[in-house]
């Protein structure tokens, strides 16, 4: 798109050098050179206002590392959350048996652990707890705006400004806000879809979602059917089967069915607590604790070697995950056959699924693979002809994962939701290209499967928050990612897939934008050094170096260390 006037994008063309018998470009150079600095110290700052869409993990981390990164106060930050409190993810999803499945103290901010875990693998409830009380330490009361849903963002290139609608859930009404930046934090695990059943909503018995759960249903003697063969299933179907007169498990899908995430840190498995003395030691010990946080940390980040395709680690990983599932089956046959994947471990997230083997083998479940042809009044109907009658439908079927925006994000062209139907396109995922100033976290190849998890979700705010400042100190209006950037890592990514287990859809020739196609470390890495000679940018004036002011430094405009550039070996105070 050209820019408007008085802007300038770095892709522009340098002015021609003057020919006098070119009258018209002797004008343009006569307009050039009426060009008159500003009037500031070099790169001071404009007020600018970051908007952010989610109050999860992602959006309470910004509110610490916003008040790090920008402390004088002109800049402003929002949060618009849909919920009526925060945490996402752990507010919304409360099913039987839903918790963490790595080590919980791999499961913080990279900044603090948290001694007072009550086990290695807490549930929901517990990390609730946590993650709202950092939330209130952290005094995200005072930017977050609840019960807030964000339906249209659409981008202003005059103004330079997203603007953004929003319904007030609390009285229905409609408000509208603008910023420079807008951050879409509202995750991968947000919006939650019943399966596409025909006549799903007929049914009259009891209709329940892993995430939206109703703790008031009684299965006691009660028949059911549970469809999916994911995380949410793999923790719920173990916990119901003491209640249910029978139990019917919908597995379409195979599942690696494996022992827990660092096990070695939980030597008795989910039934492991850590003692009130371990915890008070922690607690006063802050250096032995950080030492346990990292050997957990670094147990995951190994996992990596796995993701190779004929890795030794991958060959090692198939046989023994191969037999224990297995013998967890009792070696029957049957079950062997429709449960135990014969694809590469990690190809689909693998799971650690505590009792889940057992209770799919236990006398009162029946497993199916079968197609689901259409609900009835009693029950479902499977394509091979047989009716499954049941008191209830428990639906684990997970959530959109298509990556495509919540809400229409309508960019200098286009809708994001609209590009992105068919295959999701980012940026290194953080970005995408024709929608200036906006940036997501765990988007498409965001590493969600590849080690540490929140230190990724926290080096997207932080990636946000360095473009910010890019913007507020140099003189810039917008940035997004060039096309040709976006095709580059596509064509990176892709063909990386090719040495990794990965593939989509049970196609080894289908495009992957689940994970990111390296390790974690490597994506932090990335992440920390951002390639702005990768953006399209235009510039509020239209000379680019315009923010070079009037020649002083802001140290001389406002007082500083005016030598910061000498330093004395031996000195202590440089």
């Amino acid at each position: 798109m050209a820019a408007l006037v008085g802007e300038r994008s770095i892709i522009h063309q340098d002015i021609p050098a003057v020919n006098l018998l070119d009258k018209a470009t002797t004008s343009h150079y006569e307009t050039v050179k009426t060009y008159k600095h500003s009037s500031h110290p070099l790169k001071t700052a404009r007020p600018i206002r970051i908007i952010v869409v989610g109050a999860g993990l992602s959006g309470i981390a910004a509110v610490k590392l916003f008040k790090e990164t920008f402390p004088n106060g002109d800049v402003e930050l929002v949060l618009y959350e849909k919920n009526t409190d925060v945490t996402g993810t752990w507010l919304e999803n409360r099913y039987p048996g839903c918790a963490c499945d790595v080590p919980a103290h791999a499961y913080t901010y990279s900044w603090e652990g948290n001694p007072s875990w009550s086990r290695p693998y807490v549930g929901a409830v517990e990390l609730y707890e946590y993650f709202k009380g950092r939330a209130t330490a952290y005094g995200v009361d005072e930017f977050v705006r609840l019960e807030h849903k964000v339906t249209n963002a659409k981008w202003d290139q005059r103004s330079g400004k997203w603007k953004i609608q929003i319904t007030n859930l609390q009285d229905g009404t409609d408000i509208t806000d603008e910023g420079e930046i807008l951050i879409n934090a509202t995750g991968f695990l947000n919006s939650w879809k019943w399966p596409d059943i025909p006549g799903l909503q007929e049914f009259e018995g009891k209709l329940l979602h892993s995430a939206d759960w109703d703790h008031r249903y009684d299965f006691k003697d009660k028949t059911v059917v549970v469809i999916g063969s994911g995380s949410s299933a793999i923790q719920i179907v173990p916990q119901l089967l003491s209640s249910v007169k029978h139990l019917y498990s919908i597995n379409r899908s195979k599942t690696w069915i494996i022992p827990e995430f660092g096990a070695e840190f939980a030597p008795e498995g989910r039934t492991s607590f850590f003692s009130e003395s371990q915890k008070d030691q922690w607690a006063k010990d802050k250096d032995s604790f950080l030492e346990y946080r990292k050997r957990v940390e670094t147990s995951l980040n190994k996992y990596w070697e796995m993701m190779y395709k004929g890795s030794s680690l991958q060959t090692m990983a198939s046989e023994n995950f191969r037999k224990a599932m297995e013998e967890r089956l009792q070696h029957n046959q049957e079950l062997i056959s429709k449960l135990v994947p014969d694809f590469e471990v990690g190809c689909r997230r693998p799971t650690p699924g505590h009792g889940y083997l057992e209770a799919l083998a236990a006398h009162n479940v029946t497993v199916k693979t079968d197609a689901i042809e259409t609900a009835t009044a009693n029950g479902l109907r499977l394509a091979e002809g047989t009716v499954l009658e049941v008191d209830a439908i428990i639906c684990a079927t997970g959530f959109d994962t298509s990556f495509r925006p919540p809400f229409p994000v309508t960019g200098l062209e286009q809708d994001l939701r609209e590009a992105w139907k068919d295959e999701p396109r980012s940026y290194l995922s953080i970005a995408a290209a024709g929608t200036p100033n906006y940036f997501i976290t765990t988007g498409p190849n965001f590493p969600v499967g590849n080690g540490c998890l929140i230190p990724c979700l926290e080096a997207n705010i932080k990636y946000a928050f360095a473009a910010a400042n890019k913007i507020r100190h140099e003189g810039i209006k917008s940035l997004a990612p060039k096309p040709s950037a976006v095709d580059d890592f596509q064509e990176y990514k892709d063909s990386l897939m090719n040495d990794l287990v990965w593939y989509k859809n049970g196609k080894k020739d289908g495009k992957v934008w689940g994970p990111w196609p390296g390790s974690a470390l490597s994506y932090l890495a990335i992440m920390s050094a951002p390639r702005w000679e990768d953006y399209d940018m235009i510039y509020l004036k239209a000379n680019r170096f315009d923010y070079f002011g009037d020649g002083r430094d802001g140290l001389l405009a406002e007082g500083g260390d005016l030598a910061y550039y000498l330093t004395e070996p031996g000195a202590l105070k440089h």
